[in-house]
């Protein structure tokens, strides 16, 4: 890998279907200009808060603005396609968000039919989908019904590290053979039936529940992820890495890194932000020994079980005279031949594959 540019200033990054897409700050205080592959698409004269390239569209929202805007990328031409702000594109859905009356709509790709409910869907389902709350996760139709709620204070405290509170949800991983997945602060994994709300499977990695025999533990969780490949959840930690099978809940592969990977992963001291990208996942680190910050980057094989490559994005010299580091909330994003990754001050460095 060869790092092929750094672009300053650099406030959001996303990659849509291998494509990179980035904002920059512009000539004026919360300005911003949108950029594809350095190609200016949007020019610095609007404050952009979110952004979603459809194709040969974009649709974005400015800043204090009750709108969605759509730009031709062929045409050049920019226009007001709803009176709501864009929240989130997904394969099935498009969300947008009315202020004012506090409500959503839900705009179906396929067939254009719009519902609105008071909820925030975080699944789909054919006849509604999954929102959650501060104290509950429950199933609704698209009249605003809510079908079933499994409250959090059901799965139990954690007498040990958090007395007294309420687990929550930090991640929900998706739907498999009709049982919800998600991980939850207390680290643990829990699967829902769909269909009536109540859990099929309970696991936890914390010692909390190690006396709760509703509970299934295991090794450490880490950073999960839903497999696509076979449905398997993923779970990555600076240790090691575990397979389940999301039918019988069982771990069906399991590696420590030391052990599979001694002179590469294992002179690891500390696996940050773990990305699972097909056959690989990407990592920021620290070595053993090393103290000034997180400055490296690597890619590890899953197949092969051993590191492929490793690059120093922050060198030393340059943590110590400004301080520069990455950090763990932002991951390394592997596409086609490139790496992109954003560091502490806001560069985006991109690395490309070179053929030796």
């Amino acid at each position: 890998m060869k790092r092929i540019d750094k672009i300053s200033n650099v406030d959001f990054f996303k990659l849509v279907e291998g494509k990179a897409y980035y904002t920059t700050d512009g000539s004026k205080p919360f300005w911003m200009a949108l950029y594809s592959e350095e190609k200016l698409l949007v020019p610095d004269k609007v404050c952009l808060t979110q952004f979603f390239p459809l194709g040969d569209t974009i649709l974005f929202a400015k800043w204090q603005e009750p709108y969605t805007y759509e730009l031709n990328l062929k045409t050049g031409v920019e226009r007001v396609v709803r009176d709501e702000i864009v929240q989130d594109v997904s394969k099935q859905y498009i969300n947008y968000r009315n202020s004012e009356q506090k409500t959503n709509s839900y705009v179906n790709r396929a067939s254009g039919a719009r519902y609105v409910l008071p909820y925030i869907l975080c699944e789909y389902l054919p006849d509604g989908g999954i929102a959650e709350n501060d104290t509950e996760i429950f199933r609704v139709d698209w009249n605003g019904n809510i079908l079933w709620s499994f409250p959090f204070a059901d799965l139990g405290e954690d007498n040990i590290h958090t007395p007294g509170e309420v687990d929550r949800i930090v991640k929900i991983l998706g739907i498999v053979g009709g049982l919800l997945w998600f991980k939850t602060d207390f680290a643990r994994l829990i699967a829902l039936d769909i269909t009536t709300g109540k859990p099929v499977y309970q696991l936890s990695c914390n010692p909390a529940d190690e006396e709760k025999p509703q509970y299934k533990i295991v090794e450490g969780i880490g950073h999960c992820y839903l497999r696509e490949e076979d449905k398997a959840i993923i779970g990555i930690s600076s240790s090691g890495f575990q397979a389940i099978d999301t039918s019988t809940a069982e771990v069906i592969d399991r590696f420590i890194f030391r052990e599979a990977d001694p002179d590469g992963i294992g002179t690891y001291r500390s696996v940050f932000h773990p990305l699972l990208q097909g056959d690989y996942f990407t990592f920021l680190g620290e070595k053993e020994g090393e103290y000034s910050g997180i400055r490296r980057v690597g890619i590890f094989d899953l197949k092969a079980r051993r590191l492929v490559w490793e690059g120093e994005v922050i060198s030393e010299e340059e943590y110590r005279a400004t301080g520069n580091h990455l950090v763990a909330p932002q991951p390394l994003y592997m596409s086609g031949s490139k790496l992109y990754i954003r560091d502490f001050q806001d560069t985006l460095h991109i690395f490309e594959r070179v053929n030796e």
